[in-house]
């Protein structure tokens, strides 16, 4: 049986939400993760992320995925604006997860479109 984690986005990713606005509070997790005397880097989860650019910003992340003949997942972002336009389409490369799709797709938006 697998193991459910949470997804956090990576350092980079939570530098730049937080440079954007992203507020989070500071929960019981964050508070574990300061070091002496040093400010603490927020582990902010990519469902949380995501929400807030659909909330604040109207941008929505979609993760597809498919299967190729030998059985490797694929998968693609796309980015889409509050009219469900298109913005943008990424796709990843064989070794990639679900998540590295989702961490370059935060990335995209908030280098790019905020």
């Amino acid at each position: 049986m697998a193991t459910i984690t949470e997804d956090y986005c990576s350092d980079e990713v939570a530098n730049i939400l937080k440079e954007k606005g992203f507020i989070e509070p500071v929960i019981e997790l964050n508070k574990l993760l300061f070091k002496e005397g040093k400010k603490p880097m927020l582990k902010i989860t990519h469902q949380k992320a995501m929400k807030w650019l659909r909330e604040v910003y109207h941008i929505f992340i979609e993760i597809s995925t498919s299967m190729d003949l030998n059985g490797n997942y694929h998968f693609r972002y796309t980015i889409l604006d509050k009219e469900c336009k298109y913005i943008r389409r990424g796709y990843t490369s064989f070794d990639w997860k679900y998540e590295d799709a989702v961490e370059e797709a935060l990335k995209y938006v908030l280098e790019n479109l905020i």
